[in-house]
C-alpha cells in the first residue's frame, strides 16, 4: 500500500483500515487450557482420536431388548447405568434395563423407552414398540481421525466442549496481542477523585479497559502527565513487552502534537497523523518494527468511534480472525438529520433485530467530547461525506460495537 504521508494530507477510514491490517500480521501460536481458549482464534486442525462416540449407547432411559425378538412380556436380566461396562448377548424373551448414555451390552438390539414400559417384579411388558431404536451407534458422529474443527475459526463454548470431549485441553491458538495504555494529560484525575477547577475525571481508561475486556485483553495502563521525558521514561520501559501501544490524548495537530513526537522519540515511523472521518479526525497510526501505535484524541466520544473502527482491526488482525468488512447494513427506524457534513461521520446508535432485519436508532450528540449518547450506543452508523438527511427506512451501513467472540 501506497501509504498516505503523515505531513501532507488526512487519510480516509478505508485508508486507515487497510494500513491496519497490513502492518498487524497475526501473531505465533501458543498452547493453552481449555478455559483460557474461549474467543482465541484456532491454529491447528483438530481430529477425533477415536469414533464419536466411542461406543454403541442408549439415547434414552428404557429396556434394550432384542430388535428380533417378539415376545410380549421381557425377564429384565441386568441394569446398565451411565458408566457401566457389561457385555452380554441377550437370550430371547430377556430386557436389560438401561439409563441414557449407558453402554449396549450387545448388537443387534433395540431400547423401548421407560415411558412405554410397564415393570411387574422381574418382568417387563410394553405398551408401545415401534421401529425407532433409540440408540447411538459407535461413529454415528465421526470416526477416527476424522477431521473435527478446522483451523482459523473462534474457539466458542460449543466448541470448546467439542474440544473437551476428545481430550484436546491445550489447543494451539493465537497469542493475545500485549496491550500498553497511557493516558495522558495534566487535567485528568482518576475517576474517584473530585475534580479540581480545570480538570476532568478520566472516563478513556475504563473505556479502553472495558473494550479490551471482550479480547479478554488485560492492559498495562499508566497515568502520565503530559512532559515527554517523564512520558517518554514510562513508555520505553513497558513498550519492550507490549504489541500494540495505545496512548490516549494528545494527538492532537499542532504545537500540542505530545504523542506524536513522543513516538518518534522511541523509534516508531508514523504512517498517519489525521484522518477525514469524524469524530477521531486527530488519529495517529505508528509502527516500530512489529509493534504499532495509536494515538487517540482524548474526547471520549472520538475515543470510542477510534476503538471500535480501528483499534479493533488491529486485534482482529493480531489473533487472526479473518479479513472481512466489519460493517453491516440495516434499517433506520428515525430519520437521520447529517447536516451535508463535508467529512465522513460514524454516528452513535443503538441497533436490534426485528424480524430478522437489524434496525437502528440514531442518538443525539453534540460534540466528540459528548459521553452522554454512549450509554446506551451498541452501533455506529455510516453517514457518507456531504449527506444531508438520511431518511426513515432507508439502508444504512453500521457497525456493532459489541464484540462477538
Amino acid at each position: 500500500m501506497n501509504l498516505p504521508a503523515a505531513n501532507n494530507r488526512a487519510a480516509s477510514a478505508h485508508e486507515v483500515l487497510k494500513l491496519v491490517r497490513e502492518i498487524c500480521p497475526p501473531l505465533a501460536a501458543e498452547r493453552v487450557s481449555l478455559p483460557h481458549a474461549a474467543g482465541r482464534m484456532l491454529r491447528e486442525p483438530v481430529s477425533a482420536p477415536e469414533d464419536q462416540p466411542p461406543f454403541a449407547r442408549s439415547s434414552v432411559d428404557g429396556f434394550a431388548v432384542r430388535l428380533d425378538d417378539t415376545a410380549a412380556r421381557f425377564r429384565v436380566v441386568d441394569e446398565i447405568r451411565a458408566g457401566d461396562w457389561k457385555p452380554r448377548q441377550l437370550q430371547p424373551g430377556e430386557a436389560v434395563r438401561i439409563a441414557t448414555g449407558g453402554a449396549l451390552p450387545g448388537d443387534g438390539l433395540q431400547v423401548v423407552m421407560r415411558e412405554d414400559a410397564e415393570r411387574e417384579g422381574e418382568f417387563v411388558s410394553f405398551s408401545r414398540r415401534d421401529s425407532e431404536r433409540n440408540i447411538r451407534f459407535r461413529g454415528e458422529d465421526a470416526h477416527t481421525r476424522q477431521i473435527l474443527v478446522e483451523p482459523g475459526i473462534p474457539l466458542r463454548p460449543g466448541t470448546l466442549g467439542l474440544l473437551a470431549s476428545v481430550g484436546c485441553t491445550l489447543p494451539l491458538v493465537t497469542k493475545l496481542p500485549r496491550v500498553l495504555h497511557l493516558a495522558t494529560g495534566n487535567e485528568i484525575v482518576p475517576p474517584e477523585e473530585t475534580p479540581q477547577s480545570g480538570q476532568i475525571r478520566d472516563s478513556n481508561s475504563t473505556l479502553v479497559r472495558a473494550f479490551l475486556d471482550q479480547w479478554r485483553i488485560q492492559p498495562t495502563q499508566l497515568r502520565v502527565p503530559e512532559d515527554e521525558a517523564a512520558a517518554r521514561t514510562a513508555l520505553e520501559s513497558s513498550a519492550r513487552e507490549s504489541d500494540l501501544i495505545l496512548v490516549s490524548g494528545g494527538a492532537s495537530v499542532g504545537e500540542h502534537d505530545f504523542t506524536r513526537h513522543l513516538l518518534e522519540q522511541i523509534g516508531f515511523t508514523i504512517h498517519i497523523s489525521k484522518t477525514t472521518a469524524r469524530p477521531g479526525k486527530p488519529l495517529i497510526v505508528a509502527q516500530h518494527g512489529n509493534k504499532v501505535a495509536f494515538g487517540l484524541p482524548g474526547n471520549p466520544l472520538a475515543h470510542f468511534v477510534c476503538l471500535n473502527l480501528y483499534v479493533r482491526a488491529a486485534l482482529d488482525a493480531f489473533v487472526g480472525r479473518p479479513v472481512a468488512s466489519a460493517f453491516q447494513t440495516g434499517v433506520l427506524l428515525t430519520e437521520l438529520h447529517a447536516d451535508g457534513n463535508a467529512r465522513e461521520t460514524f454516528w452513535p446508535a443503538q441497533w436490534g433485530l426485528r424480524d430478522g432485519v437489524a434496525t437502528l436508532t440514531p442518538l443525539r450528540w453534540s460534540s466528540s467530547g459528548d459521553l452522554t449518547s454512549l450509554a446506551s450506543a451498541n452501533a455506529l452508523i455510516r453517514v457518507p461525506v456531504s449527506a444531508e438527511r438520511l431518511e426513515r427506512s432507508g439502508w444504512v451501513e453500521f457497525i456493532s460495537t459489541e464484540i462477538s467472540s
